[in-house]
């Protein structure tokens, strides 16, 4: 089995069911969180910023300390240290991080693939045909284009990466089946203009029959 190394994160959000006060007592200031199961939650993000400190007091319950320079709650999510394998949702950012991390397998495949994606062809001196081009794209959709026109634009570049990395796998003598890319459909696509945001959902399976979801938002 080869490893490589974790540099494409991909953690499932999990869900807040309320925010039902501010924790009396505490300074510097603390939201509570209920949810139905909080056990593995390894972040909270508040208002896109990191939590500086949170503590789980229970599988439902939550206590999490604001970021100095927020003075109003807007968003509220919760990274759990788990991988998504089904199509509910996950963040994907890239870092390495304190700890570095190795993944085989189903996690490897959809690291590479999303990595892929992403690129820009020329990108790479080395390969300069590689690349989905998703990334430039994205940075085109404002352009008044039709959303048929950028649904179009973006399933090419799905499907570019999915028949590059199964031209490039060929050659490879000893791949599991479960890190060679079988197909990657889209499942679900919105464009938000006033954010300037685009979020993407990417069902990739594997030879071995293993799903995951990348799910982008660009």
């Amino acid at each position: 089995m080869s490893y490589q190394l974790e540099v494409v994160k991909f953690r499932d959000l999990v869900e807040a069911l309320s925010i039902p006060r501010f924790v009396p007592g505490l300074d510097p200031p603390a939201i509570e969180i209920k949810g139905e199961d909080f056990r593995s939650v390894e972040r909270v993000i508040i208002n896109g910023q990191n939590a500086p400190e949170f503590i789980i007091i229970n599988q439902k319950t939550i206590y999490a300390q604001i970021p100095g320079s927020i003075q109003r709650i807007q968003s509220v999510e919760m990274l759990s240290s788990n991988f998504t394998r089904s199509t509910i949702a996950s963040k994907l950012s890239y870092e390495l991080g304190p700890k570095t991390r190795k993944v085989e397998g189903i996690l490897k495949l959809i690291q590479l693939f999303t990595k892929w994606l992403l690129q820009t062809p020329g990108s790479d001196i080395f390969n300069p045909e590689r690349g989905g081009g998703l990334l430039a794209l994205v940075g085109s959709m404002g352009t008044g284009r039709s959303m048929d026109t950028i649904i179009g634009s973006v399933s090419r570049a799905v499907q570019s990466t999915v028949s590059q990395m199964r031209s490039a796998q060929i050659n490879v003598s000893g791949l599991p089946l479960s890190e060679q890319l079988l197909s990657a459909d889209i499942t679900d696509f919105d464009i938000f203009e006033r954010q300037m945001e685009a979020r993407i959902k990417v069902l990739v399976t594997s030879m071995a029959g293993n799903e995951a979801v990348t799910a982008l938002e660009l």
